[in-house]
């Protein structure tokens, strides 16, 4: 029998769902167990008393603009930093902006208006900026240059504006990068006097705002950046932010949104074209004949750092597409076969296809970013890798499997802490993932922690206890059972002679 007060709870989650999407378009719907802790974490960084109370308040009462923005920090994800997209910068660089910016010279026009929506913490709107100088050069200051940065949360906002940095934001260590755009300044880094201030940060929300939107400097955009915001909202809110987004655009301009956001303009009737692994769309698409999407490879402009080669997982269980099945399934065994074979680039080509259908699940983009990151891990490029981890993360942020490969990719890139940080949390969201275990093995046994270490390899062993000696580990890329339980004693014994690592 259902108690009363399970069924008032249920009635005031419901209400909290239904809010948070008409107010932040976020679509909670299907995880309303995830709103729920966001929101019980707010109230304990907050220090509210009686948390149920203040959820039921929450639920009953109007939200105003200062609700909202007291809300944002727990349901708006932070998750950037800068050189995140190397390709894609390339592709605008060589693809979109220099064509552009050579029509403007000859018809003596020399004006740009450049919208990053959904900026966070400002990293993109800073690239885009640098990106510009770059090409323009020495004739920068006789161009009308505008680049507006709009965020629902004031607190990303105001670091924006500051364009103060720590470790996290540069994590990708690049020497030149750093010292030619941030100077030294505390425990950080912040970004150079010649390009503060040239950004225009405004509060914006994509969810329920009008656009166009000619005050807000949101109508008449050359280039508008929205990427892995709409991948948040509901169907419905995503169309119509869509729709919107592409009539701020001018009669040349291009939206670039990510790739797992391909499949909303496809559900809205609209079809772009790759834009290294981004989707690109022009306003006058909705009126264009459809046509096939086609992958533009970028003209190479800045190595990405390389990272030892991760051994990654090839046999994870399959589950099925929830859209378009046969089209959906035959993409996803073609990107399968082609990365069991080694062929990379194909393998990502037909991923890109597939994540371009449309109404795919959260699953199933989450497991197309993670073979997609298994590519470029396999070819030593640890940013590309990286980044559709974090991409997967966003999608599915218990997944254990990603922190597992975000841990690999940082011990095996020589970032130890960073690889515990990632594996303790593999570990909390899944105490019984296998490998989890034997890798903090790993880690404590470098870390000079053979306690540890062996406190981990005899939870690996008790795990493998459940598991016949020929069945395969999951996420062990074809490793028996049988086979693990060799390495976890050969591990043991030799810790015990105290031999070298």
């Amino acid at each position: 029998m259902i108690r009363p007060e399970s069924q008032g709870s249920g009635i005031v989650l419901d209400a909290l769902v239904r809010k948070v999407h008409r107010h932040l378009g976020s679509d909670y719907g299907a995880r309303p167990d995830e709103l729920l802790k966001r929101l019980r974490l707010l109230a304990l960084e907050q220090d509210i008393d009686n948390p149920a109370g203040w959820l039921a308040e929450l639920a009953a009462s109007e939200w105003d603009d200062g609700r909202i923005q007291s809300l944002t920090p727990a349901l708006t994800v932070g998750e950037t930093y800068f050189l995140r997209d190397p390709d894609v910068f390339d592709w605008l660089a060589y693809e979109f902006l220099a064509p552009l910016l050579m029509r403007r010279r000859q018809e003596g026009s020399r004006h740009l208006r450049v919208w990053s929506a959904g900026c966070c913490t400002g990293e993109e709107a800073y690239s885009l900026l640098f990106l510009l100088d770059d090409l323009l050069g020495a004739e920068r200051t006789r161009w009308n240059l505008e680049l507006i940065a709009s965020d629902i949360n004031a607190s990303f906002l105001n670091v924006a504006e500051q364009g103060r940095y720590g470790r996290n934001a540069l994590r990708h260590n690049d020497e030149l990068f750093t010292t030619r755009f941030f100077q030294a300044e505390g425990r950080g880094w912040r970004v150079k006097p010649a390009w503060r201030g040239r950004i225009r940060f405004v509060r914006y929300n994509l969810a329920s705002g009008a656009l166009p939107n000619p005050s807000q400097g949101f109508a008449g955009l050359d280039l508008i950046l929205c990427r892995n915001v709409l991948m948040y909202f509901s169907p419905e809110q995503a169309t119509k932010a869509l729709e919107g987004l592409l009539r701020c655009l001018s009669d040349d301009g291009l939206l670039l949104l990510s790739a797992v956001e391909a499949g909303i303009a496809t559900q809205a009737g609209l079809r772009g074209r790759w834009a290294a692994s981004n989707y690109a769309l022009v306003r006058q698409q909705a009126s264009s004949p459809r046509a096939e999407a086609t992958y533009d490879a970028p003209t190479p402009r800045r190595r990405a750092p390389i990272a030892p080669h991760i051994p990654v997982p090839r046999s994870e269980p399959e589950r099925q597409p929830l859209a378009a099945p046969a089209q959906s399934e035959r993409h996803w065994e073609q990107a399968c076969a082609a990365y069991a074979g080694g062929h990379y680039d194909q393998a990502r080509q037909h991923l890109l296809d597939y994540l371009s259908l449309p109404s795919l699940g959260v699953a199933e983009k989450s497991r197309a970013c993670q073979l997609m990151a298994r590519c470029w891990a396999d070819q030593q490029q640890a940013v590309e890798a990286e980044n559709w981890l974090q991409r997967a993360l966003s999608l599915e942020p218990d997944s254990a499997t990603c922190y597992w490969l975000l841990a690999l990719l940082a011990h095996q890139n020589g970032s130890t802490k960073a690889a515990r940080q990632a594996l303790q949390k593999a570990l909390y969201l899944d105490p019984d993932f296998i490998l989890g275990h034997f890798l903090q093995a790993r880690l404590m046994r470098e870390a000079g922690n053979p306690a540890a270490a062996d406190k981990a390899l005899r939870v690996c062993l008790e795990l493998l206890v459940r598991l016949p000696e020929d069945a395969p580990v999951p996420h062990g890329d074809g490793m028996s059972g049988g086979q693990l339980r060799r390495l976890c004693e050969q591990l043991r014994e030799e810790q015990g002679r105290g031999q070298p690592r």
